[in-house]
């Protein structure tokens, strides 16, 4: 029997480091900090154009426009140009034009008014046609930092072959003191009209330009400026 006491208080020991100790063990932790920085998407259209106020058959009145990307990613350029003549009263003309049992346009080979595209519009630029008088560009990816090759339009000119018409109103009578005849010239059918070039400038990441303009062409991946 005195064996026994010993061992009990040996366990009574045991119980109390239990309650009463700490627990050590081993442990780490990892953090790690992703930055994400989104992208720049910034592009600047410039045109560069002074109206004429008398515009003469044959002249040509110089034009740009130019597209900057001055993000950090590519971009698609879509540019479309819409024409359209109004009369002095205010009544828009309807075309083809018949002048002299000859048709214009304002779009063809016999245009009232040619656009003078910059010479790489045909390396640099796919065109599409949307509407008989709007047509769509597309330039083949501007890269960040980079401009269209130049501008899209370099000039326009109106018809020199177009027919003019005077009409000539006399005040006063002949052989009775003084007579004034005032004469006014103007393309025939038209008169004194105001012709309007409308040039609307989109973008839209490269990424997506297909998403954007469902009815664009398709554009190489290569096919970046």
């Amino acid at each position: 029997m005195k064996n026994k006491k010993p061992i009990i208080a040996l366990g009574a020991l045991a119980v109390l480091g239990l309650i009463g100790g700490t627990i050590a063990y081993f442990t780490s932790e990892a953090t790690f900090d992703n930055v994400f920085t989104t992208a720049t998407y910034k592009t600047k259209s410039t045109e560069t154009f002074s109206s004429p106020d008398n515009w003469l058959p044959g002249q040509t009145v110089p034009k740009s426009v130019v597209t900057l990307n001055e993000g950090t990613i590519p971009v698609a350029v879509r540019v479309s140009t819409a024409e359209k003549w109004t009369l002095d009263n205010g009544t828009e003309v309807t075309f083809p034009l018949t002048i002299d049992g000859t048709q214009y346009y304002t779009n063809g080979s016999r245009d009232l008014v040619t656009l003078n595209y910059g010479e790489h519009k045909d390396t640099m630029w796919l065109s599409s046609s949307n509407t008989d008088d709007e047509h769509l560009y597309y330039y083949k990816r501007l890269a960040p930092n980079a401009t269209t090759d130049e501008s899209f339009l370099t000039s326009v000119t109106l018809n020199s072959n177009v027919t003019t018409d005077t009409n000539c109103e006399t005040e006063g009578t002949v052989g009775e003191g003084t007579v004034t005849k005032t004469c006014t010239t103007g393309i025939k059918g038209l008169g004194k009209a105001t012709y309007t070039l409308t040039i609307t400038i989109e973008t839209v990441q490269a990424d997506q330009y297909q998403n954007a303009w469902t009815t664009a062409p398709t554009i190489s991946e290569t096919d970046t400026n």
